[in-house]
């Protein structure tokens, strides 16, 4: 049998009590009660209506399931005109705020509601702004310009761009690192594919999913110097929703040619199937900033509809029955 920190590359700590934030996952003796701790996901998650969004677009996103912002995109109907409009979500309702300082489309963006990023767009769009829950600003400029990102990973100060669509070539495994003021070339993706779903830190990341001609279910992990492929996420499917950390993660919906409903869960390891969506979507507003058992889906290829993904958890005792 293997030990615990082969498996998931932690030792288990001796603590007189329950760390204050675990991981989903993580393992540990507390010396108090005198019993082996786990914190995880104790129930099967499902989701249930929220807010509506005021105007119905494939967007961007940053925050949580209850401290959401969405920004920028494009309507789905003629002329699919490029938006800079920006609505930001209290958990029950949806209100607009101050515009982003030009119109686009294709978008990606991280971070949080007060401390939101957007990156790219279309057309090679090489900008990036920083939102601070009032106003925007311009940050600094990708060294390529990209569009289809779905989700970058990290916060406003940290971040990754990964992936992504130039005109032309086509799709990109480029990968870019933002400190807060400037981007710079980062060690690329084993596959080139846009619309990958990211999420996690900057030194910690997950890039589900994603397409070229086809739809792709290939997964990568990053852990600051480098990528590598692992178990493949269970459908197939680009410009994806995503929340959570690499090792705790929900990826919903995706594939604008065919929108889902699928929800899959990862676990630092292996991807499990989750209970769908009332609305297929994609290109939508995910909770990049949330959890793997507290996201939110909103717009995209969808109507106004939002979605909130609740799954309960805690820390239990591990026994031998």
């Amino acid at each position: 049998m293997s030990d615990y920190n082969v498996i998931r590359g932690l030792r288990i700590k001796y603590l007189s009590a329950d760390p204050s934030n675990p991981e989903d996952g993580q393992v540990w003796y507390n010396s108090s009660s005198q019993n082996l701790r786990v914190a995880a996901i104790l129930g099967t998650g499902a989701w249930s209506s929220g807010g509506a969004v005021g105007t119905a677009r494939t967007t961007a996103s940053a925050g949580t399931q209850t401290a959401n912002v969405i920004f920028g995109g494009q309507m789905r109907n003629p002329p699919y005109a490029d938006q800079s409009l920006v609505e930001e979500y209290n958990g029950s309702s949806w209100s607009e705020v101050n515009n982003l300082p030009s119109a686009v489309g294709n978008l990606g963006g991280t971070g949080t509601q007060t401390a939101a990023l957007s990156i790219g767009g279309y057309y090679n769009v090489t900008a990036t702004n920083e939102y601070d829950g009032t106003n925007w600003s311009s940050g600094g400029s990708l060294n390529t310009g990209r569009e289809i990102m779905t989700g970058g990973a990290g916060t406003q100060t940290a971040a990754l761009a990964i992936g992504g669509y130039v005109r032309e070539p086509g799709a990109t495994n480029k990968v870019e690192s933002y400190n807060g003021s400037s981007w710079s070339v980062a060690p690329t993706l084993n596959t080139a594919l846009y619309g990958r779903t990211g999420i996690g830190t900057q030194s910690a990341a997950l890039a589900g999913g994603g397409q070229t001609g086809s739809q792709s279910s290939a997964t990568e992990e990053y852990n600051g110097s480098s990528w590598s492929t692992v178990t493949s996420r269970p459908y197939a499917a680009g410009s994806a929703m995503g929340s959570g950390t690499q090792t705790a993660a929900l990826n919903y919906g995706g594939n604008p040619g065919s929108q889902q409903t699928i929800t899959a869960s990862y676990n630092g390891s292996s991807w499990s199937s989750e209970p769908a969506m009332a609305t297929s979507r994609a290109m939508g507003g995910g909770s990049p900033s949330g959890t793997s058992s507290s996201a939110l889906a909103s717009t995209g290829t969808s109507p106004t509809a939002t979605e909130e993904f609740t799954a309960p958890s805690g820390t239990a005792n591990i026994t031998s029955s």
